[in-house]
């Protein structure tokens, strides 16, 4: 968040003041090895703040606003571990827009946009469920042989197979697996990660509908009991 600006008078240069998040990013916090693992509970809370910030921009700015960058090392991470959307230089104002000239981050980026440069909220949401695999498996969004996350879920957990569980088990993150927490918790979150990577933009669920699938988590609420159901809720910054 944009905190303030000062000029140095002496060279009249400008310098912008934004606000300090003292753990980092969301991308160190999953996948640097020295750090402390995120409980589930965490993870969840962190994904329903994300959710909250998408929300704020594509349904309550004029114009809405496409971050076009959703990533794990755009997430950044206050003193208690609260979650905020970072880094709006690639954002664009308006919806259902063409581009030819196509940006962001390998393992990301929504098929639209990469094939036809299709701009829209969407691609958000697309991105979006690349994190919550992330959350739910530790793994990086693009593996050492170049495969994107999505592609492997794609492969492995298209359908209604009887075999969901025990697959999502071994995708799951040992440290989630070492807990007490829900599997079908994790289910649930890993659900709407499906549905939020359709092939069909048209076909993936709103942020709206994202952030009321997520809060009806028994984890999640277990967790906020201890600091109020009102921080459930947090704006883009």
């Amino acid at each position: 968040m944009l905190e303030g600006f000062c000029i140095d008078t002496d060279d009249s240069n400008c310098y912008l003041v934004y606000e300090y998040l003292e753990n980092g990013s969301l991308y160190t916090r999953l996948h640097d090895s020295k750090t402390e693992r995120l409980s589930w509970r965490r993870r969840l809370r962190i994904a329903v703040d994300i959710a909250n910030g998408l929300q704020y921009i594509h349904e309550h700015t004029i114009p809405r606003v496409v971050h076009k960058d959703v990533k794990s090392s755009n997430i950044l991470l206050d003193a208690q571990m609260r979650a905020k959307i970072a880094n709006f230089g690639l954002a664009k104002s308006g919806c259902n827009a063409m581009t030819r000239h196509i940006v962001g981050t390998q393992g990301y980026v929504a098929p639209e946009y990469l094939s036809d440069g299709i701009v829209s909220t969407k691609m958000d949401v697309f991105s979006f469920g690349v994190i919550l695999l992330e959350l739910i498996s530790g793994r990086e969004a693009v593996n050492e042989q170049g495969k994107a996350l999505w592609v492997e879920v794609y492969e492995n957990f298209n359908g209604n197979d009887e075999k969901l569980k025990h697959k999502l088990k071994a995708f799951i993150d040992d440290a989630i697996l070492r807990e007490s927490c829900s599997i079908d918790s994790v289910m649930n979150v890993m659900s709407i990660a499906i549905a939020s990577l359709h092939r069909d933009p048209s076909r993936r669920p709103s942020m709206v509908d994202i952030v009321y699938a997520l809060c009806k988590s028994d984890d999640l609420f277990t967790d906020l009991s201890e600091v109020g159901l009102s921080q459930c809720q947090v704006l883009a910054r």
